[in-house]
């Protein structure tokens, strides 16, 4: 009778253990499962906000180029020191208006972008520095777009960078 008592014991001693075995994997299969629609659900979600950010990262970048801004502000003002002022200026305010966009792309992205602005703000400044500041400012604007007709705009690599790092959500 022991040895039967004891022979049931150590079945039900293993039936458990292989329930036990048998439930572990399945709730660790199951987790695994929920992660992973955990993960897709926040990817839907944050998809198109990063998106956006691109988008709009892209569209600073166009904004700030030096033609752009010359285009955009010459004529509003008269002198190569109120066009400067405005110049710097915009892409100050243009950068501020865009800062939040950096929680969505990668630290390489954004720091390129940072280098990009403080290259048009610079290359703005050394062109600024070769004019008289009381003249008009149709010298500066001139200075300007026959700069980046010889060479490319600081901000098109940094543009190509976004592409290409977008190309990588898909």
């Amino acid at each position: 009778m022991l040895e039967s008592l004891l022979a049931s014991l150590i079945a039900g001693v293993l039936v458990l253990g292989g329930v036990f075995f048998v439930l572990q994997k399945m709730l660790r299969a199951e987790s695994s499962r929920r992660n992973v629609e955990l993960l897709m659900e926040g990817k839907r979600i944050t998809l198109p906000l990063r998106l956006q950010a691109y988008e709009r990262l892209i569209l600073f970048l166009e904004r700030i180029s030096p033609e752009a801004l010359v285009l955009r502000l010459q004529a509003q003002n008269p002198t190569n020191a109120n066009l400067h002022a405005a110049l710097i200026a915009a892409v100050r305010s243009e950068f501020e208006h865009n800062l939040s966009q950096q929680l969505y792309v990668s630290q390489e992205v954004w720091q390129q972008i940072v280098l990009a602005k403080n290259d048009v703000i610079r290359s703005i400044n050394a062109l600024a520095m070769q004019t008289q500041p009381t003249n008009s400012s149709l010298q500066l604007a001139q200075l300007i777009v026959q700069e980046y007709v010889q060479q490319p705009q600081p901000t098109h690599p940094t543009i190509e960078m976004l592409k290409k790092e977008t190309a990588q959500l898909f």
